[in-house]
């Protein structure tokens, strides 16, 4: 059996209902974060412009390979990362996802040796996705798969499903006929699967207990302005130090961005009861390689922002807007966030 093959299991096999306990107080602030969230506008999917602090220039090669030690990831945490990815990609009906996975099993195969000679002499053991070297390959190859299918998704489709293949017909959702909207879909659903599992346990199947990840931040309540924005950057702290805690990464600042443009006494009272400008660097994450890989080739949306993707759904959970650009460099991702209510 391949790696892939051992593999797909734990990314598209879901055998019992995830986790439904909800915190005691979430019933009371539901009503008033989805009134909070009515008019709310954020942007799961990072920018990455040619203008301003956070320029982004694709790197002129392909990436050279991470030339320091990253921490080893806990096995329930890679896997909620790459299943979640999975299953939003399923979500947006853009191709049957029987083709999906002997698409990206081709593709992996392909990409296997010239990955493994760029680490040489490194021993890097497919399926082993605890390993940040490896998680990194199978991450990419995943989003890569996926960013190739977008042009050419179709709207109607065969899918065939079970052991004996069941052949069903696929319509996509209307909302999403446009190809051109799928990226941003992929990385809003993800990132909600992402942070829902991180709150309230990951169940990898019959064969596993539940996994829960302490210190992961409910949403913020729909209260103030200045407070909401203050508790949500609070919580965007709290979700940083999980991922840490992980191992996605060596370190995650979260810190507000004191950059810009300089504002008179009355436009920082303004800004303040309104909106914050935060930055995250994460310093030596799992995915560091296939981001950069995924730009250099032209098929960096979606992108393996998977803190991006979660830091939102929790902003997008607590009633507060927002949307952020990226710098990738050789040792970090560097987001800048603008939060606003």
């Amino acid at each position: 059996m391949s790696a892939y093959a051992a593999l797909a299991p734990l990314i598209a096999t879901t055998r019992r209902a995830e986790s439904a306990t909800r915190d005691g107080d979430d019933d009371d602030d539901d009503g008033r974060r989805r009134a909070a969230r009515d008019a709310r506008a954020n942007a799961y999917a990072p920018t990455r412009e040619n203008a301003g602090n956070f320029a982004f220039a694709p790197p002129p090669s392909a990436p050279v390979p991470v030339k320091f030690p990253r921490k080893p990831l806990e096995g329930a945490f890679a896997v909620l990362l790459l299943r979640s990815a999975y299953e939003a990609i399923d979500d947006v009906d853009m191709l049957p996802m029987d083709e999906f996975q002997a698409t990206s099993w081709k593709f992996r195969a392909s990409e296997w040796e010239p990955y493994k000679y760029l680490y040489e002499p490194l021993r890097i053991e497919q399926g082993k996705i605890t390993d940040p070297l490896y998680f990194d390959f199978v991450t990419f190859v995943q989003m890569a798969c996926a960013s190739r299918a977008i042009p050419k998704a179709a709207k109607v489709f065969e899918e065939r499903t079970g052991a004996e293949g069941l052949v069903t017909v696929v319509r996509r959702d209307p909302a999403l006929m446009d190809n051109a909207n799928l990226p941003e879909a992929i990385a809003e659903r993800c990132g909600k699967k992402i942070y829902e599992r991180l709150r309230r346990g990951f169940d990898r199947g019959e064969d596993f207990d539940v996994a829960y990840f302490k210190g992961t931040p409910a949403p913020v309540s729909a209260r103030g302005g200045k407070e909401r924005l203050d508790l949500a950057v609070e919580g965007m702290r709290d979700i940083a130090e999980v991922f840490v805690r992980s191992g996605y990464a060596l370190r995650i600042s979260v810190d507000y961005d004191l950059r810009g443009a300089a504002q008179s006494d009355a436009e920082m009272a303004s800004s303040a009861e309104r909106e914050r400008r935060v930055r995250v660097r994460v310093n030596g994450p799992a995915t560091l390689w296939g981001a950069r890989e995924l730009v250099s080739r032209g098929l960096g949306s979606p992108s393996t922002e998977y803190l991006g993707f979660c830091l939102t759904a929790f902003l997008d959970e607590s009633g507060v807007r927002s949307s952020y650009s990226e710098r990738l460099t050789e040792t970090e991702i560097d987001m800048a966030w603008t939060l606003n209510v």
